[in-house]
């Protein structure tokens, strides 16, 4: 009777034990889920590298090379990591480019302020324009915001088709030929009458081609 009184406490203190045991199992596997969780969540907002701005990034550019030669530069992420080909976090990376500066990046490529008030036969039918890489990935050299001399496309849009529309109306009388900034053209369309209406033909075809501006 004395020995089973005197075990009691003894069992009581291994179930507490045991208890205690469980309990920080569970909080342990708890945590370490939280952090599977927090660490998938953290991957799956990572972008891949080919994909990080030029403006997060810290490349080495060499301007010792070739116009139009293609290199690979090694980047490193300002903020974080990526993904690399591997679908790897990383954060440094090989990114090519060609050497070029950015102001020698074709004009498909730009993105620039346009003025739709310039006109075809002003400023040798050119206008100064502000431009930026339209790609923020993309490599160059130098500044990326730039001005560049851009051809005006006077007869871009609806204008061209109020071209066309007066050169098959009144081209006759030099409208179309005024409306394009083509001064002395179009007196000599008055004073011709429209070429006898043969200029005023090879113009509108002109016009709808895209030709005449």
């Amino acid at each position: 009777m004395n020995a089973s009184v005197s075990c009691q406490p003894v069992n009581d203190f291994l179930i507490d034990n045991e208890l205690m045991i469980n309990v920080n199992f569970i909080l342990l596997f708890c945590l370490q889920l939280c952090n599977v969780i927090i660490g998938h969540d953290r991957f799956l907002s990572l972008i891949p590298c080919d994909q990080v701005p030029v403006e997060l990034l810290d490349c080495s550019i060499t301007t010792d090379c070739v116009y139009g030669e293609e290199l690979s530069s090694s980047c490193r992420t300002l903020n974080g990591s990526c993904l690399n080909t591997n679908q790897k976090p990383v954060s440094w990376f090989q990114r090519s480019y060609i050497c070029r500066y950015c102001y020698q990046v074709p004009l498909d490529d730009l993105a620039c302020t346009h003025n739709i008030a310039c006109r075809h036969h002003q400023n040798s039918n050119r206008y100064k324009s502000n431009c930026t890489i339209a790609d923020n990935t993309q490599l160059c050299l130098g500044s990326r915001t730039f001005y560049r001399n851009i051809e005006c496309n006077w007869t871009s849009g609806y204008k061209k088709w109020n071209a066309l529309l007066l050169s098959i109306f009144v081209g006759g009388l030099g409208f179309d030929r005024f409306y394009l900034g083509h001064i002395k053209e179009a007196f000599g369309k008055i004073f011709s009458f429209g070429g006898l209406g043969i200029w005023t033909l090879i113009d509108s075809v002109l016009i709808a081609c895209g030709y005449l501006t």
